[in-house]
């Protein structure tokens, strides 16, 4: 079995190295990691046999989860790179991570989404305004899903 800590490093150090596909087996389990943003029926998770190393899997970084809109205003959307529950906010008593035109930068948390009791922090992965949350604190996200939409700078 592979397991979330050798997973997460694998895929730093394709981010590092500038590797867009890779696929895995390892006594019988089978991950593909594709960072193309292709959605997930495509390529993007293949086949996993359990379901910790899919959490860890579908964790890309959030430049990899982004689409870019056709609309000529420069509006990109952020996506979940996951399958899980989204938070807005660190706790239930602290602010959003991200307001409707606050100033991001590529490095800011703009929300959690949880997997199987592990909160993953989501990067804006690029510079921006956020126009539009499209998901409400905690609702149930699929993996591609629009999260933000935000005027990339």
């Amino acid at each position: 079995m592979i397991n979330v800590r050798e997973l997460q490093e694998v895929v730093s150090l394709m981010n590092e190295s500038g590797i867009q596909k890779l696929h895995i087996e390892h006594e019988g389990t089978k991950v593909v990691i594709d960072k193309a943003g292709i959605p997930l029926e495509d390529t993007a998770v293949t086949e996993v046999k359990t379901e910790e190393v899919k959490a860890a899997a579908a964790k890309q970084t959030p430049q990899d989860s982004m689409s870019v809109n056709a609309a000529e205003n420069n509006e990109k959307q952020i996506l979940s790179p996951m399958v899980g529950t989204f938070y807005a906010k660190p706790e239930a008593d602290a602010d959003p991570f991200v307001q409707v035109g606050q100033t991001i930068e590529r490095k800011d948390v703009v929300c959690v989404i949880e997997a199987m009791k592990l909160f993953n922090e989501v990067d804006a992965g690029m510079d921006g305004e956020v126009l539009e949350i499209l998901v409400k604190d905690g609702d149930v996200v699929e993996f591609g899903q629009p999260l933000f939409t935000v005027k990339s700078y």
